[in-house]
């Protein structure tokens, strides 16, 4: 028997639940409950609210789905180089004065 194809759907992140799992508002105003896949939890990816991720659902219960993907660009505030200038320079070493 074959195996049946992910439904692949991109969201908003609206709401943060408890054990990793998110309430994701899709296109016509659908909410899933979306969970982190391994990879990742694994890689420590963190999702806030307003993020905008992907979605994979089986085709037979599309109420739940696994987050596979966070879009990058889409959270996390403003980064000015103000804030860039105090940090060290690439190899790690501070210039001496």
């Amino acid at each position: 028997m074959a195996k049946e194809e992910k439904v692949v759907l991109e969201g908003t992140v609206v709401d943060i639940l408890p054990d990793g799992q998110y309430r994701v508002e899709i296109i016509g105003g659908y909410r899933i409950l979306g969970y982190t896949s391994g990879r990742m939890r694994k890689s420590n990816i963190r999702i806030v609210v307003g993020d905008t991720v992907t979605i994979e659902t089986s085709p037979y219960d599309l109420t739940r789905g696994r987050i596979v993907w966070r879009d990058a660009g889409t959270s996390g505030p403003p980064v000015d180089d103000a804030a860039r200038a105090g940090r060290r320079s690439p190899r790690g070493r501070r210039s001496r004065r």
